[in-house]
């Protein structure tokens, strides 16, 4: 009861007291993943608030990158990255400071984010390997180039991690695994960097309308990744296992408040005294389920799973029961 009427205290406080937010002018945010999604939104709000936005987009020619150069101010700057690859990275970092002119470059967000890979029996090594190039190692690639940028201006790292990245996701080792590395990257830097007066902070939140959660991307993601089974294990797992995969992947219901996640993102920038950590969620009784299955006994956990595996009908594997 303490713990909890401290912690309530302690967020009232913070949020009356400690809510001041820094002038945008001459404050330069570089943004990875802008192509679509949460990128492409932040890109846009950030620019509205004034500040000197550096959108980076695996395709700086495609369709997102050219209706944020139709819709945004002339300060929003378009650059083509490539997260997993050093030299690109590196150009990404030399362009930056090319562009800079009277502003600093006061945080990085990164953003970029793909999934690939489901059951991990179903999946192949490189949906994990890509999935963990693009997730984990790329904020740490991304960061480490623009350290020296950052120590300057004492600024921000912004990792958007997810949920998963606290609370394992079933059927999605890949992308769970590559979730758990950012939080756990956001965790070990922010003692690194403190010394230098930057501040880290990770983004974790729950399902929101993306690209990526688009049920039609999903089901094409599993095509892409049950291509390559083994036909010995794809006869364990049985054809009408992976038809009824695909269908009960639609049943996870995605939030339309995309704001809330650009919101707790614009927060990391711009407050003066940011959280360390940003969960954003639909609303309060999301909340307090993801809170209550994270402190949950591990055999409590693997029972709130098979509950609702058991209440969604999710199909078996055609050999399950014959393997007991």
């Amino acid at each position: 009861m303490c713990t909890i009427v401290a912690k309530l205290t302690f967020d009232f406080t913070k949020r009356k007291f400690l809510s001041d937010k820094i002038q945008p002018d001459n404050k330069a945010v570089f943004i990875t993943g802008c192509d679509s999604g949460f990128g492409h939104a932040l890109a846009k709000q950030l620019d509205s608030r004034g500040f000197h936005v550096f959108a980076g987009c695996l395709d700086a020619n495609g369709s997102g990158a050219v209706e944020l150069k139709k819709n945004c101010s002339k300060r929003l700057q378009i650059l083509q990255i490539d997260v997993t690859d050093d030299d690109s990275v590196g150009a990404a970092v030399q362009f930056v400071k090319d562009n800079l002119d009277t502003s600093e470059l006061w945080a990085i967000i990164n953003n970029a984010g793909i999934q690939k890979g489901f059951l991990t029996e179903l999946s192949s090594i490189q949906d994990f390997k890509d999935t963990m190039e693009v997730n984990a190692i790329g904020p740490v690639r991304v960061t480490k180039a623009f350290l020296p940028l950052l120590r300057q201006s004492r600024g921000r790292v912004v990792n958007v991690a997810s949920m998963a990245g606290r609370i394992e996701l079933p059927m999605c080792a890949s992308y769970t695994m590559s979730k758990f590395a950012c939080v756990g990257f956001s965790e070990c830097i922010r003692h690194e960097l403190d010394v230098w007066g930057i501040r880290v902070i990770s983004i974790e939140p729950e399902f929101f309308e993306t690209s990526m959660t688009n049920p039609n991307h999903i089901s094409r993601k599993i095509d892409e990744s049950f291509a390559t089974i083994d036909e010995d294990v794809k006869a364990d797992y049985g054809e009408q296992f992976i038809r009824n995969f695909k269908m009960h992947t639609n049943l996870v219901v995605s939030s339309s408040r995309v704001y809330k996640v650009l919101n707790a993102i614009e927060l990391a920038v711009s407050l003066e005294h940011p959280d360390f950590v940003y969960r954003p969620c639909r609303n309060i009784f999301a909340r307090m389920f993801y809170k209550f299955y994270e402190i949950a006994p591990k055999t409590f956990q693997l029972l709130i799973i098979k509950f609702l595996l058991y209440m969604t009908s999710f199909p078996k594997p055609k050999e399950a029961d014959n393997n007991l």
